[in-house]
């Protein structure tokens, strides 16, 4: 196994107390789902599984912005579980490292089944020939606006990242204690997200179409860092964003503190559990298109993933697990529990369960994932495009314009270097 990329080895020996692999006769992680019942239902079938199987299955819930973290320093220590879930976009990284094995024969049951899956998704999944992840769910992400507010200050819906600015403006001078823009500019996974889907919008890429070059330093690229840091000056980003972890952009919006947000359905899902009020004030719109010729509207298209570890001699058990999880009723149960949150990776899903079929919100869901755009955009998804976001590249460098003062051209130069210094190893 090669070793794990220093920068990925932050957490301690502490991180991951309570989180070995050896207690149990098959051990999985499971990425945070923001769905409180979605992540019990998960439990619920691991434990099941257990029992049909009679074994002892541990699954445990890991919080999104230490996931990465705690996976690094358990196969440094060797008590890595025999499945967990990441998000898709850093799959190809682990396959690198030789932290995943093959998982062509899942991925070709999953096809074989009723309507097969969204293709879109299978790029992230590939390394060396061989698939090393399955989709979990699709991730589409569209934006979340106050038609209430905007309504109030006389606006109509944004189309523009412009018109967006001017509405925030506004918003914000008649509510001071308001967000504008809830977009996160921690080191939490949903700020890399967000950022690239502003940066693409505004005609920015990270590789050329074959993904051989690193084309991060444009000049569109610098006019979006510098949207960025024109609105984190005037307060219609709050400096707030900086300390946000993966919940920090839902829970401004859900408290109704935020004019705008962009963020999977999961917002939608709890609002319809928890605040009808709020709902009816809020439409679900595009990504809004940047200025010039390049500027477009682009949503950034993900999932959560399922990988076997490279380390387990449980592998045949692991599938199994696989094989239950998604059985249909199983599978339907979860996409179900999470109420629009996870869409299924199964198209013909989106068109007969009446969760996506009766909510008009939700119409425009088929499209996305079919549509939306890859990671190592322009360029396939690779394995440097995964440690590119694994590392937060991009995070980082808007860090440096906001925090330390470095020009919105210096800080996308920065970003630059460190790609291709990464491409160089």
């Amino acid at each position: 196994m090669r070793k794990i990329q220093k920068s990925l080895l932050v957490a301690t020996a502490l991180s991951f107390v309570g989180f070995s692999a050896d207690a149990a006769d098959l051990t999985i992680w499971g990425l945070q789902a923001f769905n409180k019942k979605a992540d019990a239902l998960i439990e619920k079938m691991a434990t099941d599984f257990g029992k049909e199987k009679g074994i002892d299955v541990d699954y445990i819930v890991v919080p999104a912005n230490v996931l990465t973290e705690r996976l690094a320093s358990a196969f440094e220590g060797h008590a890595a579980p025999d499945v967990y879930m990441q998000l898709g976009q850093k799959s190809q990284y682990y396959a690198k490292q030789g932290l995943t094995q093959p998982l062509d024969d899942v991925l070709e049951k999953l096809r074989s089944m009723d309507g097969g899956i969204y293709e879109s998704l299978v790029p992230q999944s590939m390394y060396d020939g061989h698939v090393h992840s399955v989709p979990i769910e699709v991730d589409v992400v569209p934006m979340y606006a106050r038609t209430d507010l905007l309504k109030t200050a006389g606006l109509e819906i944004p189309k523009t990242w412009g018109e967006l600015r001017t509405a925030a403006q506004a918003i914000v001078k008649a509510n001071p204690q308001y967000t504008g823009l809830g977009l996160p500019l921690s080191n939490a996974n949903d700020a890399e997200t967000d950022l690239r889907m502003l940066i693409w919008s505004f005609g920015g890429s990270m590789f050329s179409k074959d993904g051989s070059e690193v084309t991060w330093n444009t000049p569109d690229t610098v006019k979006a860092y510098q949207y960025i840091a024109d609105m984190f000056e005037e307060g219609t980003i709050p400096r707030s964003a900086l300390t946000w972890d993966d919940a920090g952009n839902n829970t401004a919006y859900q408290t109704g503190r935020a004019a705008f947000i962009m963020n999977p359905p999961s917002v939608y899902s709890w609002m319809k559990d928890n605040n009808q009020e709020l709902l009816d004030n809020t439409a679900l719109i595009n990504i809004p298109s940047g200025p010039g010729a390049n500027g477009r509207s682009a949503t950034m298209l993900g999932s959560f993933s399922w990988l076997v570890s490279g380390e387990t001699e449980k592998t045949d058990m692991a599938k199994d697990w696989l094989s239950y999880f998604y059985a249909p009723d199983h599978y339907k149960e979860i996409i179900q529990a999470t109420n629009g949150r996870w869409v299924p990776i199964f198209p013909k899903l989106t068109t007969t369960m009446p969760l996506f079929t009766d909510n008009p919100a939700f119409a425009s869901f088929d499209a996305l994932a079919k549509s939306g755009l890859v990671d190592g955009y322009q360029g396939p998804p690779s394995p440097l495009a995964s440690q590119v976001y694994s590392s937060k590249v991009i995070t980082k460098s808007v860090q440096r314009m906001l925090v330390d003062g470095d020009s919105a051209a210096d800080a996308v130069a920065w970003a630059q270097t460190q790609i291709e210094e990464m491409s160089a190893q």
